[in-house]
């Protein structure tokens, strides 16, 4: 998804015998878009595959979740910050926003992580609002920070360890996927050099995954799988992460925001300009601190916009936010399509002579409608919509 990547062992020609102590390695290919996408071929220990019992699993508030009965068309304000920590990074999350193509949620765990977890169902996009710690997955550590976004590619079984077990994430489910948009690559696959970020700026597992009964506990061991929504508990006779070496494309890999490179225009560019990621059917998009638009006649704050054919929310960071009043860190507007918004009333007067902004923020545009869950629901501020005029 990013770039070639090689960890640990490997035969010198894929599809070979391997052997590790005169004991035969299994190879297990893990592919994107049938054979034709991207790739990553593991060497296992023992083979992934000696499960002997499935269980089902349900966490309310996320696997299942349950939508509204009702969502009449206006704009909306979800107070994500009033949501109630607890859980851990699997059992804690929440399902605010849905559609066909994406499902967004927020975390804010207090527990350490137990079972490992695979998301079938798509691409998983964290942004780490707050918290440091590591991933483990089946291709190694990752470390990340705050501010980070971790992207976690479909099926990979992981566990999130967030320093001292607090922390606050917003998550991106790309169904069935989410990756860097093609127009930043070149014909070869390289970032290009007028892409907003580098090759240099994302970070990748430096180090293998390594069995520790103390950390990962005895037989049997638990991984919970999501598919079509459902979570089941697969149990295994073995450690079924015991990787010795793999190569390839598909791999989890972490993107500070603040490494996000923005652009300034002569006069206010749209937000297309701040696209991150791209998945099926929508983007997501990063806000950074940046230098504003250069016209003498200039107007920073971005236009009033009638957006006909794209949901939009915006999760609101830290720092000043130019179009809003009464909105914090932790906020969730979503604006739908078919209702124009803009700036709150001053807000746009009050932007013209602004030489820099200094809010950050994450956005996601989609081209179907977003629908709220009942969790969503219970945290909207109500007198949003009818701000502008109140």
């Amino acid at each position: 998804m990013l770039h070639r990547h090689t960890l640990g062992k490997l035969p010198a020609k894929p599809h070979t015998a391997f052997y590790e102590d005169n004991q035969l390695l299994m190879e297990v290919c893990v592919t994107r878009e049938g054979f034709d996408g991207p790739y990553s071929i593991l060497y296992y220990r023992i083979p992934p595959t000696d499960e002997f019992e499935v269980e089902p699993l349900e966490i309310p508030g996320f696997a299942p979740f349950k939508l509204t009965d009702r969502q009449d068309l206006y704009r909306r304000h979800i107070l994500s910050q009033d949501m109630k920590p607890g859980g851990n990074f699997l059992t804690g999350r929440k399902t605010l926003l849905v559609n066909d193509d994406v499902h967004i949620g927020v975390l804010k765990p207090t527990e350490a992580p137990v079972r490992f977890f695979s998301n079938g169902d798509g691409d998983e996009l964290y942004f780490f609002k707050e918290g440091s710690g590591y991933i483990e997955s089946v291709y190694g550590i990752l470390s990340f920070k705050k501010h980070d976004y971790v992207l976690i590619p479909k099926s990979t079984p992981y566990r999130i360890h967030l320093d001292g077990n607090t922390g606050v994430a917003m998550v991106f489910e790309g169904r069935p996927y989410l990756h860097i948009p093609g127009e930043y690559r070149n014909k070869y696959g390289q970032l290009t050099d007028y892409a907003p970020f580098s090759h240099r700026d994302f970070r990748i597992p430096m180090e293998l995954l390594e069995y520790d009964s103390a950390k990962h506990g005895e037989e049997t061991y638990p991984v919970v799988v999501k598919r079509n929504d459902v979570l089941s508990v697969h149990a295994y006779k073995h450690f079924p992460h015991d990787v010795i070496g793999w190569d390839g494309a598909v791999y989890p890999f972490a993107f500070n925001i603040h490494d996000y490179q923005p652009k300034t225009g002569l006069v206010h560019l749209p937000p297309t300009i701040h696209t991150t990621f791209a998945g099926n059917g929508f983007v997501v998009c990063s806000f950074v601190p940046r230098m504003t638009d250069f016209h003498e006649k200039a107007v920073p704050c971005p236009y009033g916009h009638a957006s006909v054919d794209m949901d939009e929310i915006l999760y609101y960071v830290e720092g000043n936010f130019t179009s809003r009043k009464g909105v914090n860190s932790e906020s969730i507007s979503l604006h739908p399509a078919g209702v124009p918004h803009g700036p709150h009333p001053g807000m746009y007067e009050k932007s013209i002579g602004t030489k820099a902004t200094r809010e950050l923020a994450v956005m996601c545009d989609t081209y179907k409608p977003l629908r709220m869950t009942v969790d969503a629901d219970t945290l909207e501020d109500k007198t949003y919509h009818t701000s502008w005029v109140d």
